[in-house]
Parts: C-alpha cells; sequence; structure tokens
C-alpha cells in the first residue's frame, strides 16, 4: 500500500509540476521515472537499454501502475485533467478498442 501511496504522490507532484505530462503519458512515465532513478541512484540520465533492463532496481514503477495513477488523480482533480486534443485522442482510442473487442468476442477471438 505504501508504494501506490509513493506513485500517487509522484505523478501529482510530476502532473503539478510538468502540464505537458497532463496530455502524455509517455512523458508522464518519464519524467516519473527519472526522478525515481535519480532519487535512488543520482542519476538522471541512462540508457535505454540500461532502462529497460533494470527499471525496478533503480526504484522506476510500472508504467501501468503509473498511467492508471493519472487517471484516478484526474479524476479527483479536474483541473489536472488533459487538454482538449488529447482527450478527444483518448476518447476515439477508447472507442476503437470497444469496437475490436465486441467484434472480436463476435468472431469467437476473445
Amino acid at each position: 500500500m505504501s508504494k501506490l501511496k509513493t506513485i500517487e504522490s509522484r505523478v501529482l507532484e510530476v502532473l503539478l509540476d510538468e502540464k505537458k505530462t497532463r496530455d502524455d503519458d509517455m512523458l508522464l512515465y518519464f519524467i516519473v521515472c527519472q526522478r525515481c532513478f535519480f532519487d535512488s541512484h543520482g542519476m538522471r540520465d541512462i540508457s535505454f537499454n540500461e532502462f529497460i533492463h533494470n527499471f525496478r532496481d533503480l526504484g522506476c514503477p510500472n508504467f501501468e501502475s503509473v498511467r492508471r495513477t493519472r487517471q484516478m488523480i484526474q479524476s479527483q482533480y479536474p483541473e489536472l485533467g488533459c487538454g482538449p486534443k488529447a482527450r478527444r485522442a483518448r476518447s476515439r482510442g477508447q472507442k476503437a478498442y470497444e469496437k475490436y473487442a465486441k467484434e472480436a468476442a463476435e468472431n469467437g477471438e476473445g
């Protein structure tokens, strides 16, 4: 539970500090991880290869945990929500996935 609270506080901090992260989950994840491995190892920059193979040891959370936490925070604090362009893109993505899942279920693929 304390790990989730730490993720929540870190994601909230980044959403408050870096407005662009409200629209871009990859940027949000990048900055959250950058702060994690700076806190745990005193580093700001590492290679992608090193990150992929060592993200847990570097103190970084799972991408999906950060995304879900961002979603929860934005539902509690609408002022930290994404802009209209990102909102439309997320809505289109959700509708496309729902259509895909429905068609897969109808075709016996799900």
